[in-house]
C-alpha cells in the first residue's frame, strides 16, 4: 500500500512505467505531450513527469496519468497485482469493500510539506507549474488531481473532494463544485445561507489511495479519510491547519490553506472537462466562489499532480474512475436488497463520467432485470443509457452487451424512457439557453435517461434458442494440446 506519493512513483520507476520529459512548458504543451501519449500507445501508459519546466523554480516538477496501468490501480487498493483485467479488479475490489472497516485519521506532530512556508502577502501561487490544459481553456487549473477539505460545522463531518480549481492571481483560487455534492451542500448551507466565512484546504500530491477517495462517491457523513484509512488498514496521518484548523493530509506535496467569502465571486473558465465538451456554459465563463489563500506550504522540489480532463477515450486514468462507480452501484443495488447481481460495468474509461452503465444479473423472477435498471439508471447524477444482461455475458465486454442487446429483446419491450431525472450544470445535453435561465444556485436542471432490458424473457428462457460456439470443455481441451502455437499466435500466456 502507498505511503506517500514520492514513495509510490519510486515503485512505479521501479516497473518501468515512468518516463521523464525535461523542458515542456505549462501552458498547453505538458498536457498536449501527455494527450498524444494517452491517445497514440496502445497497452498501459505511463505516468509522465515534467521537470525543468519554463517559467519556474528549477525541481518544481508536474506528474500525469497516474492511474494510467491497471496494476498501479491494483496496487494503490492493495488488490492482487497478477489479476488485472478489467472484471477480476472489478470483483476484487467490490469484494474488498464488503470488508472495508473505516479506520478515522491520525493527528501527528509531524509532516512532510513545511519545507516552505509562505504566509500573507507573501503567498504566490503563481510560482507553481500550473497547467492551462486546453485550447480554448479561460485559464489555468492548479486543481485536477487533489483533495478540497472542508468541515460540515454542524456535524464535525470532514469531506474531501476534487472539486476543479482555476489559478486566478497570486493569492486568489476560483472554487466549481457542482450542486448537490457534499461540498458544495457544505459550502452553500451551512455557510455562505447564514453569512458565514468557509474555511478550507487543497492539497496536491496526496497518497494515491487518498486521492482515489477523494473523488469516490460516498455516503453523506461518511469521511474520506476514514474511508481510506479503511482501504489502507491502518490510519492516514494528518495534521491540524495552523489558520483552518482542519485535518490536512500530512504526506501531501503542496497545501493552501484559505477561506471563501459568501457572494465573493469571480469568473472561472471556461473548462473543457471529463466528457470532452465545455459542457458549463459553453465558451463563457461562470461566476464561482473565491478563495482567498492566506497560507502556502510545499515540499522541497514539489510534485504537483495533474489529471488531464478530455475525451474519455485519451484519459486513460479513468480505469478507477469505472472501478468505483461500478463497485458503488454493484454496493447499492445489494443494500437495496435486489438479488442476483453478478457484475456491474460503468463505462467511464469511453462514456464519461457514469453515462453508461451495464448489469449483469441472474433473472429470478418477473420483472427482476427492469427493476434492477430503473435502481441502476438513478446512479450516478448524469446517468444516460443503462443495459441489463444476463450472468453469462461479462458487462465490461461492450461487444457482449451489444449482442446480447440486439438479439436478446424487441425494443418496443426492451427500451424503458425516463423523464425528469436529476442533473447539472456539466450536462451537455441541455441547451445552453436552458442554462442561462438560472442565475443563482441550485439550478433547477433535469435530464431523461434510458433503461434497456437486453435479458431473455424469463417466461420462455428454458425454450430460448441454442446457442453456437465453443463450449469452455472443448476449449480448454484446446489450450492443453495446442497451448505452444496459440500462445505465440496470440502473444501472450494461454490460460
Amino acid at each position: 500500500m502507498p505511503g506517500d506519493l514520492r514513495s509510490w512513483l519510486e515503485d512505479v520507476d521501479q516497473h518501468g512505467e515512468m518516463k521523464k520529459i525535461s523542458g515542456a512548458h505549462w501552458d498547453l504543451e505538458m498536457s498536449g505531450i501527455y494527450e498524444i501519449v494517452a491517445k497514440e500507445l496502445a497497452g498501459p501508459k505511463p505516468v509522465i513527469m515534467f521537470d525543468d519546466i519554463p517559467g519556474c523554480a528549477k525541481g518544481f516538477r508536474t506528474v500525469f496519468g497516474l492511474f494510467g496501468s491497471p496494476r498501479r490501480v491494483a496496487k494503490t487498493l492493495g488488490l492482487p497485482e497478477n489479476q488485472i483485467d478489467r472484471m477480476n479488479l472489478l470483483k476484487n475490489w467490490h469484494k474488498k469493500t464488503k470488508e472495508i472497516r473505516p479506520i478515522p485519521p491520525k493527528f501527528v506532530n509531524a509532516c512532510n510539506f513545511m519545507d516552505h512556508i509562505e504566509v500573507g502577502e507573501k503567498v504566490d501561487l503563481l510560482k507553481f507549474p500550473t497547467p492551462r490544459f486546453h485550447e480554448l481553456d479561460g485559464g489555468r487549473y492548479f486543481g485536477t488531481c487533489h483533495a478540497v477539505i472542508q468541515k460540515d460545522p454542524d456535524s464535525g463531518f470532514v469531506n474531501l473532494g476534487t472539486y476543479r480549481i482555476m489559478l486566478v492571481d497570486h493569492h486568489r483560487l476560483a472554487l466549481h463544485i457542482l450542486s448537490g455534492q457534499h461540498g458544495s451542500i457544505i459550502m452553500n448551507k451551512n455557510y455562505f445561507a447564514r453569512g458565514k466565512k468557509m474555511p478550507v484546504v487543497v492539497a496536491l500530491g496526496l497518497d494515491p489511495d487518498l486521492w482515489y477517495t477523494a473523488f469516490t462517491r460516498l455516503s453523506w457523513g461518511e469521511s474520506e479519510y476514514d474511508y481510506a484509512g479503511g482501504i489502507r488498514g491502518e490510519p492516514i496521518e494528518v495534521v491540524k491547519g495552523e489558520v483552518t484548523d482542519l485535518p490536512i493530509p500530512a504526506h501531501a506535496e503542496i497545501v493552501l490553506e484559505g477561506e471563501c467569502t459568501p457572494d465573493a465571486t469571480v469568473d472561472e473558465g471556461p473548462f473543457g472537462e471529463w466528457h470532452g465538451y465545455y459542457g458549463n456554459l459553453g465558451l463563457s465563463p461562470v461566476s464561482e466562489p473565491v478563495i482567498e489563500v492566506k497560507a502556502v506550504y510545499y515540499r522541497h522540489e514539489p510534485i504537483m499532480t495533474c489529471q488531464l480532463p478530455a475525451r474519455p477515450s485519451l484519459d486513460t486514468s479513468t480505469l478507477p474512475i469505472a472501478l468505483s462507480n461500478s463497485s458503488a452501484i454493484w454496493r447499492r443495488l445489494e443494500a437495496n436488497g435486489l438479488p442476483g447481481i453478478k457484475g456491474v460495468w460503468c463505462y467511464s474509461e469511453v462514456a464519461g463520467d457514469g453515462l453508461f452503465i451495464v448489469v449483469s444479473i441472474e433473472q429470478l423472477y418477473p420483472g427482476h432485470s427492469r427493476e434492477v435498471g430503473l435502481a441502476a439508471s438513478q446512479f450516478p447524477h448524469q446517468g444516460r443509457y443503462t443495459i441489463v444482461v444476463e450472468e453469462d455475458i461479462d458487462p465490461s465486454d461492450i461487444e457482449q452487451v451489444i449482442w446480447a442487446m440486439t438479439t436478446r429483446g424487441q425494443p418496443h419491450e426492451a427500451i424503458q424512457l425516463l423523464h425528469h431525472c436529476r442533473s447539472n450544470s456539466a450536462d451537455t445535453t441541455i441547451p445552453l439557453q436552458e442554462k442561462l435561465k438560472y442565475k443563482v444556485a441550485p439550478k433547477p436542471l433535469h435530464n431523461s435517461r434510458v433503461v434497456i432490458d437486453a435479458c431473455r424473457p424469463l417466461e420462455w428462457q428454458k425454450d430460448w434458442y441454442p446457442l453456437a460456439g465453443l463450449s469452455s470443455e472443448l476449449r480448454a481441451e484446446l489450450l492443453r494440446k495446442w497451448s505452444k502455437p496459440l500462445a505465440e499466435i496470440l502473444k501472450k500466456q494461454i490460460r
